[in-house]
Formats: structure tokens, C-alpha cells, sequence
């Protein structure tokens, strides 16, 4: 993806749900990271993406997998907003990109991985192959808002994504 200095979403290959999902406890995709074209390699899976006109989509949340040549290395879960709401929204780098949790990882180039994203009594959790990855207190009372899957410096297939709603 070409910087366009926006939002963070803008600056991956990114696929957006074009609903709203509400109530939801899981997000679960299966996928491969293929190939590394450069580094860092960067996948998210953002959710609760609203906006606050339109696409402006400056406000998420998402698991965030990076690392370099040999594979990802570190898992994240960052929040995304605008820096000053007092400028337009098509205001260039007026972007806040906030790191609220990370741990390191081990994600291979070229397998299948089962990625789960768990919300459960305020906080939020991510496995790898059902294996706890990252867990910290999730900062909103809900969770509603379109989800995403992208990518930077990778090819990557995506196998399956569900979404489950409810306990």
C-alpha cells in the first residue's frame, strides 16, 4: 500500500466489512502469511472500526503481528483515533497510533494459523493455534464496529473469517 498519510487503515492492503457487527465475543480467521516481500512485516485484524463521517475510518482498534525477514516475532493490540479533532478529517498526518499491549510471538511465513480473537469480561484475548498470545483489559464498554483484515510488506491468504456473537 502507497502512504497516504490519513488514517492508519489507508496505509495497508486492507478488506473492510461493509456492516457494522454489534455484541460480538469472537473474531476467529485462518490464515498465511505467504511470503515476506519486505520488512517489517505487518498483519492486522482490526475491529470496532467506526467513523465519525463517512469512510473517515480514523478510529479502531486491532491485533497487530509484526517482524522482519524470518517471521513475526511480536503480537500488540493498538488503538487508532485522530490526533487533533479539531481539523477536517481530510487533515494529512493528523493520525494517533497507540500501543496498549504487546508480548512476542512466534508466527512462521508460508503455514496455516488459527488466529481468535476472544472478548470476555472486559477484557480482550488473541490465540494463536488456541494458544493465549496476549490478553490485557479491553479500553471500551463495547466492541461494535466493522472489522478488517490487512497487511503490509505480505502476501497473505485468508482461509476463513468468522464472527460469533454472544457468550
Amino acid at each position: 500500500a502507497s502512504p497516504w498519510n490519513y488514517y492508519e487503515l489507508l496505509e495497508y492492503n486492507s478488506i473492510i466489512s461493509l456492516q457494522d457487527f454489534q455484541g460480538y465475543s469472537e473474531i476467529s480467521v485462518t490464515a498465511n502469511i505467504t511470503e515476506r516481500i519486505q520488512s517489517p512485516v505487518e498483519f492486522l485484524i482490526p475491529f470496532a472500526i467506526t467513523s465519525e463521517s463517512g469512510s473517515w475510518f480514523y478510529r479502531m482498534y486491532a491485533i497487530k503481528l509484526s517482524g522482519g525477514f524470518w517471521g513475526i516475532n511480536k503480537v500488540s493490540l493498538i488503538s487508532t483515533d485522530r490526533n487533533d479533532k479539531s481539523q477536517p478529517l481530510a487533515t494529512k498526518d493528523n493520525r494517533l497510533v497507540k500501543e496498549i499491549a504487546s508480548d512476542s510471538c512466534k508466527v512462521k511465513y508460508g503455514r496455516d494459523y488459527n488466529f481468535k480473537i476472544l472478548f470476555e469480561n472486559g477484557d480482550v484475548s488473541f490465540f494463536i493455534n488456541e494458544q493465549k498470545a496476549l490478553s490485557c483489559n479491553f479500553p471500551e464498554k463495547t466492541n461494535h464496529g466493522r472489522i478488517a483484515i490487512s497487511s503490509k510488506n505480505a502476501k497473505v491468504s485468508i482461509d476463513k473469517v468468522e464472527v460469533k456473537k454472544g457468550p
